[in-house]
């Protein structure tokens, strides 16, 4: 038996602190611990922002592991299949198993199917200038003939009005 959940309780996340799961609040506040322990260490020998731009790389991948989730890889499994796949990834070689020969026919053989469905285009045109299909002409020719009534009596009825309310 399979029971089925909709996908807002199978991603469903409980919170503990400002709506932060466990995880994700103990990642922030260690984030947020060694990026202020590393300024306030640094700030007064190199100043505040060089202070900031050296943190910068210790608390990002920090927050980063609390937070950041891509098609259900956490951020260093996503990054080591990023460093996995970027330089000891092997290439794929494709070997192709047709013979020049039969390459030669399978194109053969299309180039006559597009052939052949060009001569079956050509003639369908040809049949189309000729008045096509002899329903369509005879509907087309009914619906001309039931305008130019209509239209006929149209301009009866507003020559019979001009008359007589002019």
């Amino acid at each position: 038996m399979e029971i089925e959940l909709s996908e807002d309780l199978q991603h469903y996340k409980e919170s503990l602190v400002l709506g932060l799961t466990a995880k994700q609040f103990l990642f922030s506040a260690l984030a947020l611990g060694v990026g202020t322990g590393i300024v306030l260490l640094l700030y007064e020998k190199i100043g505040i922002t060089l202070s900031c731009y050296v943190a910068t790389p210790f608390v990002v991948p920090l927050a980063l592991t609390g937070f950041y989730n891509y098609h259900g890889l956490t951020f260093w499994q996503f990054a080591g299949k990023m460093i996995y796949f970027s330089f000891f990834n092997s290439p794929l070689v494709y070997g192709s198993t047709e013979s020049v020969q039969e390459l030669k026919q399978i194109y053969m053989e299309t180039r006559q199917e597009e052939e052949q469905e060009v001569q079956q285009r050509k003639k369908e045109q040809k049949k189309e200038k000729k008045g096509g299909d002899v329903n369509v002409v005879k509907k087309k020719a009914i619906r001309m003939g039931i305008v130019t009534v209509v239209m006929i009596v149209l301009g009866a009825a507003a020559a019979v009005w001009y008359k007589m309310y002019r």
